[in-house]
């Protein structure tokens, strides 16, 4: 691209994209003119172009917000200036977004990129198997996605025609007012297929799908934001294919779920150590389960994701199997000249706090209390760097404890070459990469029984180095450092090495996919790996007495459900649960089960399905629901209308109106700030004026519910107790404590109340 480029980076997110597309811009002659925002998140990128005689950076102060947006526009709109005489604009960002957009507005005649990468008019077009990933290496992060790019290498070779969609996330800080912007203006990037271009790499065609998105906190609609920008970036809207290979079921797998062809065959390989936010969503996990249902075949990169999914999923563990990730084995070579001392650490991965990187540092200031040459480097980037660096300073560590920046996968055997020991105390790991990468370069490792890395370690740990227990106590790790360098000179790296390759390397692992491409079965395993209980398709103990709930994701609870009788146990009488909307559901769960493990047949009635999903509530207890009731009531129907439904409605019309016209983004940026206002102003409504008043009159209203819905299927003749366990079940409570004079209404949940019946 000969030309003169304007590249445009306004957030902080894309940093080393700007740095990676500018060095390659200049180095083909192009002339560039940098804007991005006087940050020191952007100091050394800045120090670094500014070397470049064909580059030319202007850094924008940010507001009181933190955004460049105004001083952005002033800038590149300006007539005269700097900016007049590109043709080109790259807009390397989701803030930047808007800007860019407004250029080209106003000036036809400059070409619009997303990534600076000369347009050929190709698209994507069918393969014989698609490989669909929210994580693969790319200018921005060359690491995320290396185990996505060496299964997809594994297999290359078996397909004539392999494609490999990445929907990338484009995210970082933005205030709500730039943040409509940024949504309105992709909406009109979206429709323009030719801004993504499609890549040759050596393991196919590459289709990297940007998704600015600045808020993710609910993964339902995080997700659907990745369909939409990747339904229109397809031809014909489809991933045309006959095999998919999807990474990450609340990501990849959806995509395939949405976006397949009816007959595809869907494969999807589970990697993510975040599966309980997932669940904890129930959107989330409603999408989670669907893809379970719809997948062919749902991997699992170790035994603890399989049994986490199987747990919450126990309808759909019969799908589920174990595949490893691949390890690259050839790019690292096994002579690490490492010292017997162990004296140079070495951490590579993220720097946030469920890596046990801060435990990691207090056990490292322990051990250099004893020994003054001992070092440690964190390679990596995260939420607590500053931290770590100023905890560092404190400690009289600085000079001693070195944070480097993430280095490209064909760098880490050099990193691991020069140190002598790789240390991970991580809280949860599901498969440990790094950690296998390590004894493949001849590195000793010293890390937590962090789930996964017990298992990829399994029978060779005290060759590789040492599992220790996780713990946040430092001095558990600085004990197990001493331990294993006492015992230095009996570790055999080069044995530990054979027997990874034999379980991780790509012809291994690559069978295994192919087998499950072609639902051939699979041949055993070369070596076995620590399984639960009975084998592949056994479930924890824990997921016996799962509630009835977990099967079906988000399904509602029925008006009524059979009566089980209690297992295990004489049935020493009959208990109802009064928990209508109980604000600790888990702690009267409990009590229910332990009701029932006392041969109790316990009942709950209920008016908050949700609640239940994850309390552990034991299938055998009866759950009688009076939710729908409460939702056909008058009073909360009209509020939702005249609140929220009308107004919304009124809204989402002006804003499809304006959004008609393309060229202009100004009407609907108006919509957007006054569907803003009304939604924090209903919302302030609904809470401080409605609940309220709400709040009065619910146990009276539930009570009235409850007697028509509920008791006729309770058989209070035949109860004993009835436990009152939340404030709106009061009202119901002492009108049946008036109507069976005989029947024992309460608000204790004692335990001890069946014990003398039992004994």
């Amino acid at each position: 691209m000969n030309s003169h480029v304007l590249y445009l980076a306004h957030g902080s997110y894309r940093v080393r994209a700007a740095r990676e597309h500018v060095k390659r811009l200049a180095g083909s002659g192009s002339r560039v003119l940098l804007v991005v925002p006087a940050k020191e998140s952007w100091a050394e990128a800045v120090a670094e172009l500014e070397a470049f005689d064909n580059v030319e950076v202007v850094q924008l102060t940010p507001d009181s917000k933190g955004s460049v947006l105004k001083a952005a526009k002033k800038f590149v709109l300006a007539r005269t200036g700097p900016v007049s005489s590109v043709d080109t604009v790259v807009a390397g960002d989701a803030q930047s977004l808007p800007t860019a957009w407004m250029l080209t507005k106003q000036r036809p005649d400059v070409t619009l990129r997303l990534e600076p990468y000369a347009p050929d008019g190709r698209v994507a077009e069918a393969s014989d198997i698609a490989v669909v990933t929210p994580w693969y290496p790319s200018p921005n992060n060359p690491y995320a996605g290396a185990f996505v790019k060496m299964a997809t290498r594994s297999v290359a070779d078996k397909f004539d025609r392999v494609s490999i969609i990445h929907t990338e996330d484009w995210s970082g800080h933005a205030d709500a007012a730039l943040n409509d912007a940024i949504k309105i203006t992709t909406d009109r990037l979206q429709d323009n297929r030719g801004l993504i271009p499609v890549l040759d790499t050596p393991e196919g065609t590459l289709l990297r799908v940007p998704v600015p998105l600045v808020h993710r906190k609910n993964y339902s609609p995080w997700v659907t934001a990745q369909e939409t920008a990747l339904r229109k970036a397809l031809p014909g809207g489809r991933i045309k294919a006959p095999v998919i290979h999807a990474h990450a079921g609340i990501y990849g797998g959806v995509l395939a779920m949405r976006l397949a062809q009816p007959d595809a065959r869907i494969v999807v390989t589970e990697h993510a150590t975040f599966l309980n936010r997932i669940f904890s969503q129930p959107a989330a996990r409603a999408l989670y389960h669907d893809v379970l249902v719809r997948a062919d075949a749902f991997l699992c990169v170790s035994t603890y994701l399989r049994d986490q999914i199987a747990a919450e999923f126990p309808d759909v563990a019969d799908k589920l199997r174990v595949v490893p990730n691949v390890v690259d084995f050839d790019s690292f070579a096994s002579g690490c000249d490492y010292s017997q001392d162990l004296r140079k650490w070495l951490y590579v991965g993220r720097l946030v706090k469920h890596k046990g990187v801060g435990e990691l540092l207090e056990a490292f200031a322990l051990v250099a209390e004893k020994d003054p040459l001992v070092t440690l480097t964190m390679v990596g980037s995260g939420a607590l760097e500053e931290e770590l660096l100023t905890r560092a300073e404190v400690l009289g560590l600085a000079d001693r404890f070195t944070v480097s920046p993430p280095v490209t996968p064909d760098e880490v055997n050099g990193l691991m070459h020069r140190h002598d020991l790789l240390v991970h105390a991580s809280k949860i790991e599901t498969f440990g990469m790094t950690i296998v990468e390590a004894v493949a370069a001849g590195l000793p490792v010293l890390v937590t029984r962090s789930f996964g890395p017990e298992e990829t370690l399994s029978g060779i740990e005290t060759v590789a180095g040492s599992l220790m227990e996780i713990s946040d106590d430092p001095q558990v790790i600085a004990d197990a450092y001493w331990d294993l360098r006492a015992r230095a000179a009996d570790l055999d790296l080069p044995a530990a090495r054979e027997v990874l390759e034999q379980r991780y390397g790509a012809p291994a692992v690559a069978q295994q996919l192919m087998d499950v491409y072609l639902d051939r079965p699979s041949a055993p395993a070369a070596v076995d790996t620590p399984a639960s209980p009975g084998g592949d398709a056994a479930l924890p103990a824990d997921t016996q007495g799962a509630p009835a709930l977990a099967a079906g994701a988000g399904a509602p609870v029925p008006e009524t459900d059979a009566e089980p009788s209690a297992e295990g146990a004489a049935q020493v009488g009959r208990a109802v649960l009064l928990a209508l909307a109980p604000p600790k559901p888990r702690r009267v769960a409990d009590f229910a089960n332990h009701l029932l493990e006392s041969g109790v047949h316990v009942t709950v009635v209920t008016a908050n399905n949700a609640a239940w999903r994850r309390t552990g509530l034991d299938a055998r207890v009866t759950l009688v629901s009076i939710e729908q009731g409460e939702k056909r009531l008058l009073i909360p129907r009209g509020e939702r209308f005249v609140v929220y439904k009308a107004p919304r409605a009124i809204l989402n019309r002006a804003r499809r109106m304006a959004r008609k016209r393309r060229t202009a983004i100004a009407s609907e940026l108006m919509v957007a700030a006054t569907q803003r206002v009304h939604t924090k102003a209903a919302n302030a409504f609904h809470k401080n004026v409605f609940n309220r008043g709400y709040r009065e009159v619910r146990p009276q209203l539930l009570s009235r519910i409850a007697r028509r819905k509920a008791l006729p299927e309770l058989r209070l003749d035949l109860t004993d107790h009835v436990f009152v366990c939340d404030i709106n079940s009061t009202v119901t409570g002492w009108k049946w404590a008036k109507a069976y004079p005989n029947l024992t209404v309460t608000t204790n949940l004692d335990r001890s109340t069946y014990s003398a019946q039992k004994a």
